[in-house]
């Protein structure tokens, strides 16, 4: 009877721990914000998207994330990136033309 009671109760710990890391590799992070058209704005944005980036690598690093999701959110994340790096180009070339 006591072998069974503490069967059981190892089995409910041991699936107490393991749910958040079971259900988590299922989920990625919220993409961040989209750019702003001040420059400064844009330049928090940016530092958004880098932060963002670093977070889904350590997600992934640690295993809650799958390959594939990884690879397509790490994908949008670029994307963002380089919208955000050509704004701020372009708002420099202006500058420098004004």
């Amino acid at each position: 009877m006591q072998l069974g009671l503490a069967i059981a109760v190892a089995l409910l710990i041991v699936a107490v721990v393991a749910w958040p890391l079971v259900t988590g590799r299922r989920r990625a992070p919220a993409t961040p914000p989209a750019p702003a058209p001040d420059a400064s704005d844009r330049a928090a944005a940016l530092n958004d998207v880098y932060d963002a980036i670093r977070t889904l690598q350590m997600e992934y690093s640690l295993g809650r994330i799958a390959d594939a999701d990884f690879q397509q959110q790490l994908d949008e994340y670029r994307r963002q990136a380089a919208r955000i790096l050509r704004d701020l180009d372009a708002a420099n070339q202006r500058e420098q033309n004004d």
